[in-house]
């Protein structure tokens, strides 16, 4: 097994509970493993093993996987290349295809089908959200921050030009923001939108607000912009890049420190009650192409008094099967042990395995 693939696979062992660190004490040579039957060399020869302690815990392929895939692994290895979302994914697959096609598990076999179907999921998800991540916010939400306030408002940008603008660290004048925002809102936005924007800028009254306690979005629809909207673009503005809608829902982490919230508020969230509009956001279509619905995308969100949403600097973003488990802290997790205890050496020298398998128990995978 190559590096690359055997170090995911390991992790996603570690991650499941299994352990995968080196065995002490249980060395054998050559002349001893021929003195075991097969299912005792199997042991003695593993790599992995299920501590005593584990054994009764909840036991659930799908969830793992979702974790592991959604949260875990992007974070940990930050794959920069479809073909390493491709491997993390395809290998745990293949995995627990082995599981199912030799019957290790049986009682499993609907939980193994539904984490197999997850890693197609995921392999396809992945990447799209880090193509997403790369490639936002877009032209329109860029101007928007640029003219309403944001990471960009009010920034030193004489040396740009326009035709940098596949530059990463293109910035935006003043009067090409005005120009994006303004098609954008003619093109892609409704009668109502477009009235109330021109009336609000015509009296100087436009102005964004952050929309507080919560962390991002979850994508509920997406719009690409319709054949009309691109005749639009190319007759009246050809240098700028057609938008279409997106529609998009408050969305707050679950792992990341909750906020502050009185137990209705809390309780409101968890029932999906909480009275918030949806977010109507401006995008260009090559990001429209890799939204799909339940995205989730972490990032703050601001709210123009026009009725619509920009957001900017995105933190990062979630597959729609993302899942948070508590299995990363325990990683690498060490009993404590009370040092000051009399006869601490004696309990050591039992709990510790020996030759013949005795001591701190121990399930062989």
């Amino acid at each position: 097994m190559e590096p690359d693939r055997r170090e995911v696979f390991m992790r996603y062992l570690a991650y499941g509970g299994v352990d995968v660190g080196p065995k002490m004490f249980t060395g054998v040579d050559e002349q001893e493993l021929q003195q075991l039957d097969s299912e005792q060399a199997l042991i003695a020869k593993g790599q992995a093993n299920i501590r005593q302690e584990c054994t009764k815990l909840t036991v659930d392929f799908n969830a793992v996987v979702k974790g592991y895939l959604t949260s875990y692994f992007p974070c940990f290895f930050n794959p920069e290349t479809e073909d390493m979302v491709k491997l993390a994914s395809i290998t745990i697959r293949n995995f627990l295809s082995y599981l199912l096609y030799h019957e290790v598990c049986p009682e499993y076999k609907e939980n193994i089908d539904e984490a197999r179907r997850s890693c197609d999921i995921a392999t396809k998800e992945l990447w799209q959200n880090q193509e997403f991540a790369v490639s936002s916010p877009g032209d329109f939400n860029k101007a928007c921050s640029t003219l309403f306030g944001g990471f960009f408002y009010d920034v030193n940008v004489e040396g740009n030009s326009w035709s940098n603008r596949k530059n990463g660290n293109f910035l935006m004048k003043n009067d090409v923001a005005r120009k994006v925002v303004k098609f954008a809102i003619a093109g892609s936005g409704t009668n109502a939108m477009a009235l109330q924007f021109q009336t609000l800028a015509s009296q100087n009254a436009l102005h964004s607000t952050l929309v507080p306690d919560i962390h991002g979005f979850e994508v509920v629809a997406v719009f690409p912009p319709s054949p009309e909207v691109r005749e639009f673009y190319r007759h009246h503005a050809p240098d700028l890049n057609p938008v279409g809608r997106m529609v998009g829902k408050a969305y707050r982490d679950p792992g990341k420190p909750r906020y502050d919230l009185s137990a209705e508020e809390r309780l409101m969230w968890k029932t999906g009650t909480a009275s918030m509009s949806d977010f109507q956001f401006f995008l260009e279509e090559n990001l429209l192409k890799v939204c799909y619905p339940k995205m989730k995308v972490i990032t703050p969100v601001w709210e123009l008094n026009c009725g619509l949403n920009f957001f900017e600097d995105v933190h990062t973003v979630y597959s729609s099967i993302y899942t948070v488990l508590c299995n990363d802290l325990m990683l690498g997790y060490k009993q404590s042990v009370d040092l000051t205890r009399k006869g601490q050496d004696e309990v050591e020298e039992i709990e510790e395995p020996n030759g013949d398998g005795e001591g701190k128990g121990e399930a062989t995978l």
